[in-house]
């Protein structure tokens, strides 16, 4: 078996074709033909029925980029250079697009990630994106399992040729599920970059976020909201989170980052654990063609 890859239209009506439990929960789930992390093929011995396994279990894989974030911090910075890997892995035909897997889910251990019967990502623990790998375009579908390979998700997602995307691991009020989120080109020009923010936080579903004390300032950003993009100059800029309506007095989450020219930057606003308030960010460099 070759080694894993990988280091804003939602759909509202595709869902999860397995029911979505709750952290921690566990059960048996068909057969389904995967192999197993080690490589060796499926007998159906590797098909859970027991909860998920302890957080040590597990390696991770190189070009998986963690922010090293850990329990009680209020805020994460990663410049992401993203690069497709190269040889093409995943690829049936010359129509093909760059993927990659960003994990928004607290409370869960690290996740394996399948597309079709290929695994593609032997660990991705919460807070957690992964390097861009190339996928053949049309219908994929992506399966989402426990180290001990008890299924979370497996539904389809469209991969539309030569265009980059993020598909993003969420928690909802019912368990857990993708949202696939296009990651585009900025053509900014020189000494300018381009910013966009997006909720994930189902515990805050309607967020504000501030750069440079309201030098932009995006009101009233919903759960799974996009926003549209804003141009900055290059430079340093601090980043600063509110509950809506508030602007002012303490925000949930501060940190800064750099814009660099014709740079397209993503703002991801999470939970780091499942509390109301428990805000966390994750600032991304996405795919320049």
């Amino acid at each position: 078996m070759a080694e894993p890859i990988f280091s804003a239209t939602q759909s509202e009506d595709v869902y999860p074709v397995v029911p979505l439990p709750n952290p921690g929960e566990g059960g048996p789930i068909p057969d389904m033909g995967f192999p197993a992390p080690d490589g060796s093929g499926s007998d159906g011995s590797n098909i859970p029925v027991t909860p998920l396994p302890s957080p040590e279990q597990g390696e991770p894989i190189p070009d998986v980029i963690n922010p090293g974030n850990g329990g009680g911090i209020i805020g994460s910075i990663i410049t992401v250079i993203p690069r497709p890997i190269i040889p093409c892995y995943f690829c049936s035909s010359t129509q093909y697009s760059t993927v990659r897997f960003l994990n928004t889910a607290s409370a869960y251990n690290p996740f394996l990630i399948y597309i079709g019967n290929q695994l593609v990502i032997n660990s991705l623990a919460s807070s957690e994106i992964s390097q861009y790998g190339r996928v053949s375009a049309g219908s994929q579908t992506i399966t989402v399992a426990g180290q001990n390979g008890y299924v979370y998700i497996q539904k389809p997602i469209t991969v539309h040729s030569g265009q980059a995307m993020t598909v993003a691991i969420i928690a909802t009020p019912s368990g857990l599920d993708l949202m696939e989120i296009p990651d585009n080109a900025c053509n900014s020009g020189y000494n300018v970059g381009c910013f966009r923010a997006i909720n994930l936080s189902v515990t805050n579903q309607s967020l504000n976020v501030s750069l440079n004390n309201n030098y932009v300032n995006f009101q009233g950003v919903a759960y799974k909201q996009i926003t549209g993009t804003v141009y900055l100059p290059t430079g340093t800029y601090n980043v600063q989170v509110y509950n809506n309506p508030s602007t002012t007095g303490s925000p949930l989450v501060t940190s800064s980052f750099y814009v660099r020219s014709n740079t397209f930057y993503t703002l991801y606003l999470f939970n780091w654990n499942p509390s109301k308030d428990a805000i966390q960010t994750l600032i991304v460099e996405d795919y320049q063609s």
